[in-house]
């Protein structure tokens, strides 16, 4: 508080001065006989003053170091411009006297270190970081200044000295000062146009002021010379200086400059043009008025216009070069928006350009839509990068299996979709069957080999058709691929949108049917193939709806997949199969199935609460987990965490069956890393058993490894007597099939339990 108050009074006191020498200055210009030491005295004193205030700034502790720095190194040049004030204004102010030229001569070295101390100062000035171009252009601005105010200094001061008076001392100290200033004022220049976040831009800009007054004082000396009724003319400029400086000290002190943030230098400047304005002024004025100086003035102003000149030849070459900039800008922005990050295949919003593009052709064009099956299992499993990398491994065998012509993209998720130019028909069909051929290949990804099947919805454009229209279709052929069984494709035919609308009215039917009890289950009899003895059952749930009647399985089983109510209707399923086996275990004893098979699917296996919900199920109904199976399909366990989930239930007791075996591409590979302890022989392999020979070969030797790796068998699907003994002759000992019982409600189960098995060997149920 005691610093800034000193440094008030300080400003106080050359303000002081300044009105003091004004007044001076008018009473000797009144005639008033005033005597000249007073404002010989003033001068040095305001000047004084003013370097006093630039060192109060520079020791003041709460200003950065960087900028203290700087007011001590002005304020000490200041000093030194103290010093040389002191000894001119003297001879300033009696030039006639025989001392006048001593003292100047001793004066201007003086005031050149004053002012290369200042220059310093500003050259030490950290400033925002630029490029080389920039510093160039830059540069050529400061010397289209530097040039026009040299050739103003030259036309006003030294030109008119040396013309009349040829006193060569007082032409060269003038040139001395007067460089100096230039370069001072040059720097700057530099300081204000790039920016500094030491000083203040107040101070900075109050500076540049007072170095153009600077100038100006210089400049005008000889003239003020020419009029002896205006001595203190001089020491007047020179006191306005010296108040500026301590304007600027002062400025750095307010909290608002110190705290201001570092404002983004300009891109460019208007100093160069005003420059070159007043270069055309002076050109014009010197040839109207006075011709002696024309060839010296048209001298500079064809330097001045040479510079400026070369500067909008370097900024034509940068913007040409920013221009190409922004273009290649423009098209990397332009790829980004029309294409998939991850795969670099086009995506939804382009390619529903280019299919509009298409149709507007009138050519026949087919769209396919390929939707990947289960790979959400492995996004949640395995994690985003090993799907990543299988989407990128996806869109590359996409490209691949299409013309270079047509055109794939990625609508999102693990959903593509392809663009066929003048194809239709059965040469859409032959594009997606080579589209599945393609994926059929495992993926190696992250160390794991997964298995990739898709499914593709196909349409074609007919006369008119929208793009929405278009996609629409192919949407509807793609999910009717996915109800007929993954890894298909299926081609849109006129009708579908109502049976897919049906279809999803049934997936929202059977969400209340949950709650509603609506569902219940039916259990077909596992038996043993020598005497038909029910060893076990298969769970089978059912729909009976209030308006609609039963409703197949084969209807609303995939809409629960689709849904994603697979796993609350699994877990009905599972609390009434185990609460069932446990009952036919209290009530019939012996005569109860030995085990109820559950079927769960791929979905359920990698829910988080699948294991609690199995184990908790055995727990309510007080089954042993001994009496409970669970079947899996081979394409179900796709990954490793559905094997540690099967691991868990295995680690409890509970008994793992690999269903539909046979059927898939995994088959084996699973009966090493999955715990099972069943096959079922996929019906498939069962149908035309007596008649076909492979089917028979794949049988034994699925029963053959079956036997090898100590697990039990049991084929599906049995219908007729014939396929019961060859299979008996085969060596499976279990089977289950319409030969020996439909599905059975509880109690009709029961009952038959009770029954001796002969009564039921041999017959087949008619249905």
């Amino acid at each position: 508080m005691a610093a800034e108050t000193a440094m008030r009074r300080v400003h106080g006191a050359v303000a002081a001065c300044l009105l003091a020498s004004v007044s001076w200055t008018a009473l000797f210009a009144a005639g008033v006989p005033v005597p000249k030491w007073i404002v010989c005295a003033l001068c040095p004193l305001g000047l004084a003053f003013s370097a006093l205030a630039t060192w109060l700034t520079g020791s003041a502790p709460e200003i950065a170091a960087s900028a203290r720095r700087f007011w001590r190194r002005l304020g000490i040049g200041s000093a030194w411009v103290t010093v040389g004030t002191a000894i001119m204004t003297p001879a300033r102010m009696t030039p006639d006297a025989p001392w006048a030229t001593r003292l100047l001569q001793i004066a201007s070295p003086l005031l050149v270190v004053g002012i290369f101390c200042t220059l310093y100062a500003l050259l030490r000035l950290p400033v925002h970081a630029r490029s080389r171009a920039e510093w160039v252009r830059l540069g050529l601005d400061g010397l289209t200044v530097l040039v026009t105010t040299a050739l103003f200094l030259w036309h006003l001061a030294l030109h008119p000295v040396a013309a009349h008076n040829g006193d060569l001392q007082v032409v060269a100290g003038l040139s001395i000062v007067g460089t100096a200033l230039l370069i001072t004022l040059a720097a700057v220049l530099k300081v204000v146009m790039l920016g500094s976040g030491t000083v203040s831009r107040r101070s900075m800009a109050l500076l540049a002021t007072t170095l153009a007054v600077g100038g100006v004082s210089s400049a005008a000396s000889p003239l003020i010379a020419q009029r002896p009724q205006w001595p203190g003319l001089q020491p007047v400029l020179n006191l306005v200086s010296a108040l500026l400086v301590a304007h600027a000290a002062r400025a750095q002190w307010r909290p608002a400059e110190r705290e201001r943030r570092v404002r983004p230098p300009r891109g460019y400047s208007k100093l160069p043009y005003f420059a070159v304005g007043a270069t055309l002024v002076l050109l014009a004025w010197v040839a109207y008025t006075d011709h002696r100086d024309i060839a010296a003035v048209a001298s500079g102003a064809i330097a001045v216009s040479a510079v400026v000149g070369v500067r909008q030849l370097l900024a034509l070459r940068d913007n040409q070069r920013l221009l190409a900039e922004v273009r290649t800008h423009e098209r990397r922005m332009r790829h980004q928006a029309n294409h998939d990050a991850l795969t670099g295949l086009v995506n939804r919003a382009h390619f529903t350009e280019l299919l509009g593009t298409a149709l507007d052709r009138a050519t026949p064009t087919a769209v396919l839509l390929i939707d990947l099956d289960d790979f959400k299992l492995i996004n949640d499993t395995l994690g985003h990068a090993v799907g990543d990398e299988v989407l990128t491994t996806v869109a590359e065998r996409l490209r691949a299996a299409v013309r270079h012509d047509d055109m794939i993209a990625r609508l999102g998720g693990d959903e593509f979709a392809a663009i066929l130019h003048d194809v239709a028909g059965e040469a859409a069909i032959r594009v997606a069957e080579r589209i599945r051929e393609a994926l059929s290949a495992s993926v190696r990804a992250a160390g794991h080999e997964l298995l990739v099947r898709a499914s593709v919805g196909v349409a074609t454009s007919e006369p008119g058709d929208e793009v929405d229209t278009l996609l629409r279709n192919a949407d509807l052929a793609m999910y009717a691929a996915k109800e007929r069984g993954k890894g298909g494709h299926f081609v849109y035919v006129p009708g579908m949108t109502t049976r897919i609308v049906a279809h999803a009215e049934l997936g929202a039917r059977l969400r209340d049917a949950i709650d509603a009890g609506q569902l219940y289950l039916q259990y077909q009899p596992i038996v043993r193939l020598d005497d038909g003895r029910t060893v076990g059952t298969e769970a089978l749930v059912r729909w009976r709806h209030p308006e609609l009647g039963t409703i197949p399985p084969g209807d609303f089983i995939p809409a629960a997949e689709q849904t994603g109510l697979v796993v609350p209707l699994g877990r009905f399923v599972m609390r009434e199969a185990c609460a069932q086996q446990a009952r036919w275990r209290r009530e019939l004893g012996a005569a109860a199935p030995s085990y109820v098979s559950v079927n769960v699917a791929g979905r359920q296996l990698t829910d988080p609460d699948f294991v609690g919900d199995v184990l908790a199920a055995l727990a309510d109904a007080d089954l042993d987990p001994i009496h409970l199976t669970i079947e899996v399909t081979e394409t179900a366990v796709v990954d490793e965490a559905a094997i540690a989930a099967l691991q868990q239930l295995r680690d409890s007791s509970v008994r793992i069956a690999l269903d539909d075996f046979g059927t898939a591409a995994s088959s084996l590979g699973l009966l090493l890393t999955c715990p099972v302890t069943a096959l079922k022989l996929d019906r498939s392999f069962v149908s035309e058993i007596t008649t076909v020979a492979r089917q028979e070969a794949v049988a034994t030797a699925v029963i053959r490894m079956a036997q090898a790796l100590d697990l039990d068998t049991v084929a599906e699907g049995i219908e007729t007597e014939p396929q019961a003994r060859m299979l008996r002759h085969l060596g499976y000992r279990y089977g289950q099939g319409y030969l020996y019982s439909k599905p059975l409600a509880p109690e009709d189960l029961a009952e038959r339990s009770r029954t001796p098995a002969p009564a039921f060997a041999g017959l087949a149920v008619r249905h």
